[in-house]
């Protein structure tokens, strides 16, 4: 007769659940326990607030190289009593990028540290993050009114970085085109380009921008419309008028607007046959290009573009040849002698 074994388990009643633990002859099953804390992780997280620049920076890239699993450490290290420690902590979170996403609220609390490197770096690890941290964008457009103009401009550009999605901050960044700092100026006016059509209701102020005093402001200003695109059509005028600015950087830039705003920059025509002339290359490229973007609606560049076909430099023969094709339907390369022949049996 075969013998069985009875294992005795006593139960409890708890909160009104049945316990039950097994008697002394069971095996226990053990539950797992939190997992320990990577070594590498924690002497790099110490290494943060170490004296020496060399040492810090070597920790802020080994923490970026392990991304996500270096996350909750680092976000802790956002609490830190040493704002060297906070600021290393944010830059290595802006360099794991979207992978760091668990950690945009404590960036979005670090945006109100009391040390403005650490709410700068705060603000730039966001926008590493890009749409991503759009939760962000509220905080983001708070710290527009920093007192820090570098943390109003890098709170900018983060905007930018998010994008589209970014759209609830146009106007605080259109305002933001009358800062008193004009760096700033040129950081909101790059953000409203990267944010891109979304950003239409800035076009006002954005032709006010062309007319700043500073030119990188003008040719950010320039940018933003031309990124802006079709929807951008009313600052064809004043775009126009940009051919002529002083810098050669807001020329260019206002050229490639007129281009991306499209067919509808054909009343700008005149004033990018002027431009083909440029005494800067790179803008009389920018202008060919433009015509060929326009399309038909720039016959009467044809004159002008044929002339360019003789440009010292190649990048610009080659924009006015693809022009010339663009605007006549026809395709005769850059043998400036046959669009001349061509052009003459036009007329």
């Amino acid at each position: 007769m075969k013998m069985f074994i009875v294992v005795t388990v006593s139960c409890a009643i708890i909160s009104g659940l049945a316990a039950c633990a097994p008697g002394p002859d069971a095996s226990p099953t053990e539950m797992p326990g939190p997992e320990p804390p990577n070594p590498e992780i924690q002497e790099a997280i110490q290494s943060l607030g170490d004296e020496n620049e060399d040492v810090r920076d070597a920790a802020i890239e080994a923490l970026a190289e392990m991304g996500a699993e270096a996350v909750p450490a680092l976000v802790r290290a956002l609490e830190d009593g040493n704002a060297e420690v906070r600021w290393a902590a944010a830059t290595a979170l802006g360099e794991i990028g979207p992978e760091a996403v668990e950690a945009i609220f404590a960036l979005i609390h670090a945006l109100e540290d009391e040390d403005q490197w650490v709410r700068l770096s705060a603000a730039e690890a966001l926008g590493e993050m890009g749409p991503a941290a759009v939760g962000a964008v509220p905080a983001l457009v708070q710290a527009l009114g920093d007192e820090s103009a570098q943390v109003r401009g890098y709170a900018a550009l983060a905007l930018g970085e998010i994008g589209p999605e970014a759209r609830g901050a146009v106007s605080a960044l259109a305002q933001a085109l009358r800062d008193e700092s004009a760096e700033m100026r040129s950081y909101a006016a790059a953000a409203l380009g990267m944010i891109g059509p979304e950003a239409v209701e800035a076009v006002p102020a954005l032709i006010q921008a062309l007319g700043d005093e500073h030119a990188p402001v003008r040719s950010g200003a320039a940018g933003a419309l031309g990124a802006i695109g079709p929807k951008a059509n009313q600052a064809i005028p004043a775009l126009a008028q940009a051919l002529e600015d002083e810098s050669e950087f807001v020329r260019r830039a206002a050229a490639t607007a007129l281009g991306f705003i499209g067919p509808e920059s054909a009343v700008a025509v005149p004033a990018l046959t002027q431009a083909l002339a440029d005494e800067n290359w790179e803008v009389r490229e920018a202008a060919a290009l433009a015509l060929n973007m326009i399309g038909p609606g720039a016959m009467e560049a044809v004159p002008a573009l044929i002339q360019t076909l003789g440009d010292e430099r190649e990048n610009v023969r080659a924009s006015a040849a693809w022009a010339l094709a663009a605007i006549t339907g026809q395709d005769l390369g850059q043998d400036a002698a046959a669009w001349q022949q061509w052009w003459e049996a036009q007329q």
